[in-house]
């Protein structure tokens, strides 16, 4: 089931101020706050709409594994993946590899022990081959379903900036994370829920949600499930590219609207890029048309996802939408 115009409307909103009041978001979206409340309760309760809050330590390993499986065994694995919190997003895929696993360890050792001890020691497992992140260029957390117009979308980021800014309040020790795991579970959650969560007062975590969300280092983020929208096919691209042209290549595959992340990476491919697409179609136009933009860039492989099993920490069903169960990012 694909959204109606308001869906739209109202998920594009959100996603520029995931935590806007519906009082604010109200008069751009075109309903009232009463209707827009109901309307995201619905989406969320479906597994349509899910918002991930979660921090980023600059530090942090963060690595794109693409794993081989034996017949009959991908989803197994797949399945005891999911059930570690360093493995945020899985993929499952078609061609030369059956699992795109994204994995955030706090340093090298971390993944070594990841790939070596537990990865490559599952049963079903034939092959693992690992892309350590140099730099994430662009991420979806900027990715819009482009339902407002330019001024609504300012229209509503001045909502979001009304929103305020905190200092972060003393804590007892454990109730930061508390408050961090309320919010990976719903990113949107009022400070009553994330009070009662925390085991805090409501305006202690009104102050410690307005510092946390105030800081560069944290993310309150809007996912669509793809199936609902017009670009239902998710690919993955392997590209080789010049090594004097990456920090051009890059910021120019950041700009194609259909881009959802796109990073450097060591190994055999320096550039790896996910994309939403219309079609299955458009998979090998889009490749045709980075070759023809990006001279001396080879797009040496390409993966189309069969289906989401995870994102951002939310375990999803065989429709992409999200089961209201989440193994919160480490």
């Amino acid at each position: 089931m694909t959204l109606d115009a308001l869906d739209e409307r109202l998920v594009h909103a959100v996603q520029v101020a995931p935590r806007a009041a519906w009082t604010g978001l109200a008069p751009v979206v075109g309903a009232d706050p009463v209707t827009l409340a109901r309307r995201w309760s619905r989406l969320r309760d479906q597994g349509a709409v899910y918002v991930t809050g979660y921090g980023w330590d600059p530090d942090a390993v963060f690595s794109l594994i693409e794993i081989e499986c034996r017949p009959g065994d991908t989803l197994r694995v797949a399945q005891a993946l999911a059930e570690e919190r360093g493995a945020f997003t899985i993929d499952l895929t078609a061609g030369a590899r059956d699992i795109m696993l994204s994995l955030l360890t706090p340093d090298t050792p971390a993944l070594a022990r990841w790939t070596l001890e537990h990865i490559q020691q599952l049963d079903g497992v034939r092959r693992v081959r690992t892309h350590l992140v140099s730099r994430i260029v662009a991420d979806a957390q900027g990715w819009r379903l482009r339902a407002l117009s330019r001024d609504e979308v300012d229209k509503v980021t001045a909502v979001g900036e009304r929103a305020g800014r905190g200092t972060m309040p003393r804590l007892a020790p454990g109730e930061l994370e508390k408050v961090r795991e309320a919010l990976a579970v719903d990113g949107r959650a009022s400070a009553t829920q994330v009070a009662q969560a925390a085991g805090i007062t409501p305006r202690k975590a009104r102050e410690v949600v307005a510092a946390m969300t105030a800081t560069d280092r944290y993310t309150v983020r809007v996912d669509v499930a793809r199936a609902r929208t017009p670009w239902p096919v998710s690919v993955w691209y392997f590209l080789q590219v010049p090594a004097d042209k990456v920090s051009r290549v890059g910021p120019v595959l950041s700009r194609i609207d259909e881009a959802r992340l796109v990073v450097t990476a060591t190994g055999e491919y320096n550039v790896i890029m996910a994309a939403w697409l219309r079609s299955l179609r458009e998979v090998n136009k889009l490749e045709a048309v980075l070759e023809e933009r990006l001279s001396g860039v080879r797009i040496v492989d390409r993966s189309v996802v069969l289906r989401s099993l995870k994102h951002l920490g939310h375990l999803l069903d065989e429709h992409g939408d999200a089961t209201g169960r989440t193994v919160p990012m480490p």
